[in-house]
């Protein structure tokens, strides 16, 4: 019988769900590590509820955890789309399956927020279906637990003291920022240049017997682990979870060639003492993904701000399955020498309007073999799946096109896609370019490389393809003539 409330039990589950609520407000949002802080909330919460005995009000405080778990896959498929990850649908398909297995336990589907919620979840088609999934667990009502049912396993393992729950803290990693901005998947850091790193951790409690806790990078080569900083906090007054904010110097001291992986850290905790407790628990986003390539000393395009767009165009790339390293380097150094015309376009006007693709062709090919690393490996015209390609460079295929209609983007080029990658495919490539002269008349300013160059999947059949499309601006009048219009 519940005779008497279980305050202790009330407050963590409390805690814990507020979690949750705060995390499932932005995690569908654009901030990078919102579906892992999701994560990181629902894997608490689900913790705190693995206690619960048997009972009408914790069946639905375990009802409630288990959509939670779930639609963490949708926000990690979201995503992971947006981040065009390998694989992106697997999210999706665990969620679902998940759905359909528990839809099966009928004291589970009595609940009725569940049901709902599971009805939801087998329609979905496509990420703009999760607003209204979201939406159901933001109306989720559950009752205070204030009197819960403590399972005996439960409270032997996690609740039988204040000293057992102090004998295993956790830490979790908040946030990392990089000279005041969030962390992102890829961070471009100049070599042999400082950088602030900012780290925010929360602590659910404090050992007895230890005083000092560690943040420790860790890497493969043990060389590279003095180039981020270790944080050390001291023991802090009163009761947790306590939350720490430290801030140290970072340097990449060696550039890493273009074609290199990038470093890679992952940050440890430690407390100075471990009489007390047998180990620590570490949740959440503690891995640093960080470019080091010497831009300045060995530019791609000879354009700094293409360089770096280049660089996440190739960390997209590598995150693509299928993809052979070899391919994916050729055809970072032939996206190079496009690159460069590009921006030599923008910033001379290099192409008149209405260019023919012969013309285009002509010019696209001088100036690609002028590179010392292109050269004599591009060749034009060779056959491949029955047809011609315009051009190939170590069989990585390109096809050229000229619009001279209107001003278009990378997206607008779909129609041109089933042909590049027929020709990738014939060649043995699961990577191809398509180079689009856009010389139409222009009547105000237009043309970023941002928004010029892009990657887009292709899916052709079994395959699934990554066309990579630049377009190339023409058709320029002088500057001066736009405020005469």
């Amino acid at each position: 019988m519940r005779n008497e409330p279980n305050t202790h039990m009330f407050h963590r589950a409390f805690s814990s769900r507020i979690s949750v609520i705060q995390s499932l407000d932005s995690s569908l949002t654009t901030i990078p590590q919102a579906a892992e802080e999701l994560r990181t909330a629902s894997s608490a919460f689900e913790q705190e509820v693995a206690v619960l005995g048997e009972g009408d009000v914790e069946d639905q405080y375990r009802a409630y955890s288990f959509a939670i778990n779930i639609f963490t896959l949708l926000a990690q498929w979201k995503h992971a789309i947006r981040a065009a990850e390998p694989d992106a649908q697997r999210f999706l398909a665990a969620a679902k399956m998940k759905a359909s297995e528990q839809g099966q336990n009928a004291k589970f589907v009595e609940i009725e927020p569940l049901g709902s919620f599971l009805a939801l979840v087998a329609s979905i088609q496509d990420t703009n279906d999760l607003a209204s999934v979201q939406a159901a667990l933001r109306g989720w009502a559950l009752p205070l637990l204030m009197f819960a049912n403590i399972s005996v396993s439960g409270s032997e393992k996690q609740y039988p003291s204040a000293e057992r729950e102090k004998s295993q803290p956790t830490v979790a990693f908040l946030k990392f920022d990089i000279d005041g901005q969030p962390a992102q998947q890829w961070n471009y850091l100049k070599p042999a240049t400082a950088y602030d790193l900012t780290v925010e951790v929360r602590v659910s409690n404090w050992p007895d017997g230890a005083e000092i806790l560690s943040l420790v990078p860790i890497t493969i080569d043990s060389r590279e682990r003095d180039w981020l900083p270790q944080f050390k906090f001291g023991r802090p007054d009163g009761s947790g979870p306590f939350i720490f904010t430290g801030t140290g110097r970072a340097v990449l001291e060696i550039a890493h060639s273009f074609g290199a992986r990038p470093y890679e850290f992952l940050y440890a905790a430690e407390f100075d003492s471990t009489v007390h407790h047998r180990r620590v628990e570490v949740v959440g986003h503690r891995r640093l993904v960080l470019e080091g390539s010497d831009l300045s000393s060995n530019p791609l395009t000879g354009f700094r701000n293409v360089d770096l767009h280049l660089l996440k165009i190739r960390d997209r790339l590598r995150s693509m399955p299928g993809i052979n390293q070899g391919d994916l380097a050729d055809a970072m150094v032939i996206l190079g020498g496009f690159g460069s015309i590009a921006a030599s376009a923008l910033r001379d006007a290099s192409f008149p309007e209405n260019c023919s693709e012969k013309d285009f062709q002509s010019e696209a090919v001088r100036m690609l073999r002028m590179r010392h690393d292109i050269g004599g490996d591009l060749h034009g015209h060779p056959e491949a799946a029955g047809g011609i390609t315009d051009l190939t460079f170590r069989d990585i295929p390109i096809e050229l096109k000229v619009e001279n209609t209107k001003v278009l983007y990378p997206k607008d080029f779909a129609k041109y896609f089933d042909q590049t990658a027929a020709y990738a495919l014939a060649l043995g490539k699961k990577i191809a370019l398509l180079a689009v002269l856009e010389s139409s008349n222009k009547s105000a300013p237009v043309g970023n490389v941002d928004d010029d160059i892009d990657v887009i999947p292709h899916q052709i059949g079994n395959s699934l393809l990554a066309i990579i499309v630049i377009v190339i601006r023409g058709g320029f009048p002088k500057p001066s003539s736009y405020s005469k219009r």
